[in-house]
């Protein structure tokens, strides 16, 4: 990765653009300068980050309310939609300081993790590499677990189309039913062609938005439970798997900036009004309404999907077909960035020479990352037991843990350059606060969720 380097001092490797007293301005002026010749507007940002971040897991809200009770869910909601927005800034702030450091250079959250440790104290530049890796492989195990929690909504919805079509239960265990869906997925893997499964992956967001006008529609028209006869909130354990499932449904970092780097106007990605914080607002909203009214309106008998309480009728068993669809290719489109990313790494590790080797590396490495998936789908095949595991362990460390820790090794060092000490220990107390916090719920959603699954394993 090339960067513009100067002097080196205790305080950074990476040259640091220098306002005309020759300080360096730690204020994302970058935001304010820069102008892409080619880049999309703010609009098209908007609307590609609201398909990018409601996805089938808005659907598992409701669950998050039964698990942390109504008003316990509708607060934690705001709270994780609040912290969630807060990260993805900081992950915004430091990319764009450091590329007016070096020249509007894209970086996505790897390569960010490490020119932010590069420009950091000079006893933590040796740890660049390892920020890097630390982060990528945060987001191959979320991807990872993207696709686990894709195996197991397909199957569930298949299930419930054999009903209606069949007017009996399919003949086959769920895990069952997980290894054969499995195979056609794997064939698609191995196909792979891209093009053809963007395309249909566009098309799927027409599927969720259908989805959530159908869902709305039977929220507004079904006999609702009297709140009063609902658990308002609930112990720590059921709190803590809660806010797992809530962070795998608010995890939308990894397209920060990527996003950011599109944009022609690079300011238009922050403030108040910007595409950052417009876009988390309407999804946080549409988020509590979908979890308020679905725990209210299907109360205990809610499922780990909203689709899974849907009347079986030709309409909702034609959405859940379609959902279905659109999970099975999603499904190759993650499994396609997670290749990707580790194809280049992997195969310089192996002499071109080998031919044949090199030739099968991809779809060798395709089938080992399915059969992960496949494992982590069969040992846990139930939604509200698996999107909260994946949520509260590397959904947590992508989205509120490492955020935290990067934005402090870009900036503590410059505050404390420039003597500007309120500043200083401002940032570094929140810092520590949601790094404390991070871990906190990360170990006790974690002993909850194993917990859960070891009391109730399907």
């Amino acid at each position: 990765m090339p960067f513009i380097v100067g002097r080196t001092d205790d305080y950074g490797a990476t040259k640091k653009a220098e306002n005309s007293n020759g300080r360096c301005d730690v204020k994302p002026a970058m935001s304010t300068t820069v102008s892409r010749k080619k880049g999309i507007s703010a609009t098209s940002g908007l609307i590609n980050f609201l398909c990018g971040m409601i996805g089938p897991g808005c659907f598992s809200l409701s669950a998050s309310f039964k698990q942390a009770g109504l008003w316990g869910g509708l607060i934690l909601v705001f709270i994780v939609g609040f912290l969630s927005l807060y990260s993805m800034s900081k992950i915004v702030k430091c990319s764009q300081f450091l590329a007016k450091s070096n020249g509007d250079q894209s970086l996505d959250y790897g390569e960010m993790a490490e020119a932010a440790i590069l420009s950091s104290y000079k006893w933590a530049r040796r740890y660049a590499k390892l920020a890097k890796i630390l982060v990528n492989s945060c987001l191959l195990a979320f991807q990872l677990g993207v696709i686990t929690v894709s195996l197991v909504f397909a199957v569930e919805h298949i299930t419930e189309i054999w009903e209606f079509i069949s007017g009996s239960p399919p003949p086959f265990s769920k895990r069952v039913m997980i290894l054969i869906f499995f195979v056609p997925q794997m064939i698609l893997n191995f196909i792979g062609h891209m093009k053809l499964i963007t395309i249909l992956c566009l098309c799927g967001n027409v599927i969720i938005f259908a989805a959530i006008i159908l869902i709305t529609k039977e929220l507004m028209v079904h006999t609702w439970y009297p709140t009063w006869e609902l658990d308002s909130f609930t112990g720590i354990e059921g709190t803590s798997i809660a806010a797992g499932a809530l962070i795998y449904s608010f995890e939308g970092q990894a397209m920060v900036l990527p996003l950011e780097n599109s944009l022609k106007h690079p300011k238009d990605m922050g403030g108040i009004t910007g595409v950052l914080a417009t876009s988390m607002n309407l999804v946080t909203i549409l988020y509590a309404f979908l979890g308020f009214f679905g725990y209210v309106t299907f109360g205990p008998n809610v499922q780990g999907s909203l689709t899974l309480n849907l009347p079986n009728s030709v309409l909702s068993v034609t959405i859940k077909a379609l959902l279905v669809l659109k999970i099975f290719f999603g499904s190759a489109m993650q499994l396609f960035v997670i290749v990707e990313m580790l194809l280049p790494s992997v195969r310089s590790k192996i002499s071109e020479d080998r031919k044949l080797i090199n030739r099968l590396l991809p779809y060798a490495l395709r089938l080992g990352l399915m059969l992960i998936s496949l494992c982590l789908a069969l040992v846990v095949p139930n939604l509200m037991q698996i999107i909260p595991l994946v949520g509260i362990t590397s959904g947590l460390l992508i989205s509120l843990i490492l955020p935290s820790l990067l934005d402090s090794m870009v900036f503590l060092p410059v505050l404390k350059k420039q003597g500007e000490m309120l500043q200083y220990y401002k940032k570094l107390i929140i810092n520590v606060c949601l790094f404390v916090i991070g871990w906190l719920f990360m170990g006790s959603g974690l002993y909850s969720s194993i917990d859960d699954i070891i009391n109730n394993n399907v």
